[in-house]
This record gives structure tokens, C-alpha cells and sequence, in this order.
């Protein structure tokens, strides 16, 4: 077969198309690798594969157009036409065997389009900026947010930065927390920002910034804030009612007392009836004597209280069951802490009559520096055995507690009840 310079037009035309399209197939290759395959020496081919098809077309196309004009030209490349055509099928072999593989390889490898199309499936903003600023790397997430704060694209981190500190005058958005940069914007949805930075492996330093969704976390604070509102209204009508209790059990406690008291006079008057018929005369000094002390202590519990506050009417309470009271010191000026002390003094003013028989209660009030003390003792029978805090006690014991104070219970050799409480109270609602 004839070479190329020795062969027909058509031939010639024919062959320097086919190198044409083999080279333009051959840079369109090396373009698709470019970033996408690190194996240099596939890309030493591609380029050499280039270079040398680029050559051969330069020298055949030179000559073939001086051979239309009729002028003198040189047989740089005096290779026979077969030989050119295989060179040809034989590249465009190879290069379609490279274009299979970088195909395959896309499959299976990562690209640029990949990593944004997975940025943009999730469900946080996030913006990656260069070191100098400006936007690498946005998701469609992202760009959302900063479009509902600022109505404009993210372009950089100061635009950013700009716009989360001035989002509450823009668009509805509202800060929620400066602390945790919580932000609550127009649809309902509550969103956390947070600003790292992160090294990339050629050492250059971005700043990440990110938005999280919150709004579960956000509805259920709320909640939580109305439970805690709930539980401190329930919380202040248990106390009423606690307190409420303690008083009935008191008021229970005088009016049984007092039931006795008439059961005793009326008791009286029967035996001095008795007693007067058979002529008894010491028996009936006692019953004049048993009945003039019921008489005393129902005309003391009718008079009017010598004043308004409790410790009158806890005086007044005891006077009108026979009871003396004892009290040495003076209560605290705070006023938690003297009806605290007055609720102990009455829980022990019904306890020494209805367990012990006492007639005298002795209270002592002392002040020792932050916290002020107060012992309760009568001179009733003691108890048969330890006294375990109930009922009333209990109640007692609670209220002392919320005070931020102390209880001690002594049983052995008499009863003795001890209550330390601060003498400053802060907070208190």
C-alpha cells in the first residue's frame, strides 16, 4: 500500500479526519481525568497520546495543503497508510478502554458533585468559609437560613456574623438564647449555630459553621416551663393545705381538752349534790375544789385575748386548759420563723395533756449567732418509750425542714423537744 504522500485526495482527507477526531477524543480525556485520578503515569500516557497525534496531524496537514496548492513539500513521515490507520484504531482503542475505566472509577469514587449533592440532602445548615472569608463550600440548607435572616445570598462569614446579631429586627427571627445562640425563626422552627474551625489535610485552616435543628429540644423546654409552673402552684396548695391540717389538728386538740374540762365540772356538780345529801364534808371540799378549777379554767378561756398576735392565742389557749406557760428569751422578729416556733409550741402544748398529764411547759428561746434555738420540756410523766416523729410531729418536722432548720426529739429521762432554725432567711418565696 502507498504512503500517505503518494496516495489519492480522498484517501488523504480521509485519514487526516479520523487523526482529527482521535486527537480531539484524546484531549477531551485528558480534560475528564484532570482532578479526578491521581496514577501520573496514565496521565504521562494520555498527554504523550496527545503530543504525538497533535504532531503527526500537524505534519500530514501541512503537507497535504501544499500538495493541493502545488508547492514543494517534504516527506517528514514517509509511513505507509495501513500503518497510519492502525496507529489511529489502535489510540482510539486505548482511549476508549481509559474512558471506561475513569467511568467506572466515577461510580465508585467521590467527586466534587457527589459531596455537594450529599451536603444538600442534609437535614443541618451548613457553609464552610476560607481562610480569607468567603464561601468554599454551602449547602441548600444553609443558604435557606441566611436568606430568611438576611433576604440575600451567604457570600461571607462577616455577612453572617452581621446577620445573626442583628436577626431580631429582621424578618422575625428571634434570638433565643445569646449564651447557646438559639434562634426561633417565622415557620415555628428553632435553630442552634455554632462556629468551629477545621484543618484540612494540606494544612489550610476553614471556619465551619453550622445550624442545628432544635425545635424538638425547644417545644419541650417550653413544657418543661409549664410543668415547673404547675408543680410551684401545686406545690404552694399543698403547704396551705399542710398548714391548714396542722391548725385543725390543733383547734381538735383544745376542743378536746376543753370537752374534758366541762365533763369535770359537770362531774363535780353531781358529786357535790351527792355529797351534800350524806353530809361528807372533806369530800366535799375536794369536789369544790375539782369544780372551782373547771369553773376558772372556762371563765379564762371566754375572756378576750390580751392581744392579737399567735403567742397570745397561744397563751390564751393553754391558759383556758389549765396549763401553765413558762417562757423564757424571745421569739425571732422574722415572722417564718415565729410561726414555725409557735406551730411546735402548740404541737407540744397538746401532746404534754394528752400524753403525759403535765400542768407546766417550760419554753426556752436563745440566740446563738446565725441561728436561733428553742427547747420545749413539762413536767409531765416521761415516755414509756422513744418517741418516733408522726402525725402531728411529722408535720412539725416538715415545716422546720423547709425552713432550714434542725429537730431533735429526747425521750429519756424526760420529754424534751429541741428546734434549731437560721436566723437569716434568703430566697424565701
Amino acid at each position: 500500500m502507498r504512503n500517505f504522500y503518494l496516495s489519492s485526495a480522498p484517501a488523504q482527507t480521509t485519514l487526516l479526519v479520523a487523526l482529527f477526531l482521535t486527537l480531539i477524543f484524546s484531549l477531551f480525556l485528558m480534560l475528564e481525568a484532570y482532578g479526578r485520578q491521581r496514577d501520573k503515569r496514565k496521565s504521562i500516557l494520555r498527554l504523550s497520546v496527545f503530543l504525538f497525534f497533535l504532531i503527526l496531524l500537524s505534519v500530514l496537514a501541512d503537507a497535504f495543503s501544499r500538495m493541493t496548492e502545488g508547492l514543494a513539500y517534504r516527506t517528514w513521515l514517509p509511513l505507509p497508510m495501513w500503518l497510519l490507520w492502525g496507529m489511529t484504531f489502535a489510540a482510539d482503542l486505548l482511549l476508549l478502554w481509559d474512558m471506561a475505566g475513569l467511568r467506572r472509577q466515577g461510580k465508585q469514587a467521590l467527586s466534587r458533585d457527589s459531596i455537594k449533592q450529599a451536603l444538600d440532602m442534609l437535614p443541618s445548615g451548613i457553609c464552610y468559609f476560607t481562610p480569607s472569608g468567603s464561601v468554599k463550600l454551602c449547602n441548600r440548607q444553609m443558604d435557606s437560613l441566611f436568606r430568611s435572616i438576611s433576604q440575600c445570598d451567604l457570600q461571607t462569614l462577616a455577612e453572617l456574623r452581621d446577620a445573626l446579631s442583628g436577626c431580631d429586627a429582621c424578618s422575625g427571627v428571634i434570638r433565643l438564647s445569646q449564651e447557646m445562640q438559639t434562634y426561633l425563626f417565622p415557620d415555628g422552627k428553632a435553630w442552634s449555630y455554632r462556629q468551629t474551625e477545621v484543618k484540612a489535610s494540606d494544612g489550610v485552616v476553614y471556619t465551619e459553621a453550622i445550624f442545628s435543628d432544635v425545635t424538638e429540644l425547644y417545644h419541650k423546654s417550653l413544657e418543661l416551663k409549664a410543668q415547673i409552673k404547675r408543680l410551684n402552684a401545686i406545690s404552694r396548695e399543698l403547704k396551705w393545705l399542710s398548714d391548714n391540717a396542722l391548725i385543725l389538728t390543733r383547734e381538735k386538740e383544745v376542743l378536746s381538752a376543753k370537752t374534758k374540762l366541762h365533763d369535770d365540772m359537770g362531774a363535780g356538780l353531781i358529786a357535790i349534790r351527792h355529797i351534800l345529801h350524806n353530809n361528807q364534808t372533806e369530800e366535799a371540799a375536794n369536789a369544790m375544789d375539782l369544780f372551782r378549777r373547771a369553773v376558772s379554767a372556762i371563765k379564762y378561756d371566754n375572756a378576750d385575748p390580751r392581744g392579737h398576735s399567735e403567742l397570745d392565742r397561744f397563751l390564751q389557749d393553754a391558759g383556758a386548759i389549765g396549763i401553765t406557760v413558762n417562757l423564757s428569751g424571745e421569739l425571732p422578729e422574722q415572722e417564718e420563723l415565729r410561726r414555725v416556733m409557735i406551730l411546735a409550741m402548740r404541737e407540744c402544748l397538746t401532746n404534754s395533756v394528752r400524753h403525759a398529764g403535765a400542768t407546766t411547759i417550760q419554753i426556752t428561746v436563745e440566740q446563738k449567732g446565725d441561728s436561733v434555738s428553742m427547747q420545749i420540756t413539762n413536767d409531765g410523766k416521761p415516755p414509756e418509750t422513744e418517741v418516733v416523729p408522726k402525725g402531728g410531729l411529722l408535720n412539725l418536722y416538715r415545716h422546720i425542714m423547709g425552713c432550714g432548720g434542725t429537730m431533735e426529739i429526747q425521750s429519756k429521762p424526760g420529754f424534751a423537744l429541741t428546734v434549731v432554725l437560721p436566723a437569716i432567711q434568703e430566697g424565701r418565696e
